[in-house]
């Protein structure tokens, strides 16, 4: 089964300007349900929307199956990574189930 058949992207509440772009990490709870390919999925479709559009810190999938969610939450926006004032292990964002947050 298609990923985007199960979880759905829905829109985003904010504007900001965050690229998902560091080092990428998921929650336990992620890892045991999701399968890789799921996983990877997500993230690589996140990527693709900071290239098309201005992208919130708060990214949330929804399963049409279960109704659970899932929240891709990035660190530091561009900004704030191009201020120099953060160190690259400042950077980062999470994959995790609303449950988890």
């Amino acid at each position: 089964m298609n990923t985007f058949e199960v979880w759905q992207h829905l829109p985003q509440e904010q504007e900001g300007n965050y690229l998902f772009s560091g080092s990428f990490y998921v929650t336990s709870g992620v890892s045991e349900k999701l399968s890789a390919q799921e996983i990877s999925d997500i993230y690589i479709y996140t990527r693709k929307l900071t290239q098309e559009q201005n992208l919130d810190y708060l990214q949330v999938f929804l399963n049409l199956e279960t109704g659970e969610k899932l929240f891709f939450i990035d660190q530091i926006d561009k900004s704030m990574i191009e201020s120099g004032k953060y160190l690259p292990h400042d950077n980062y964002c999470t994959l995790m189930f609303a449950s988890e947050y």
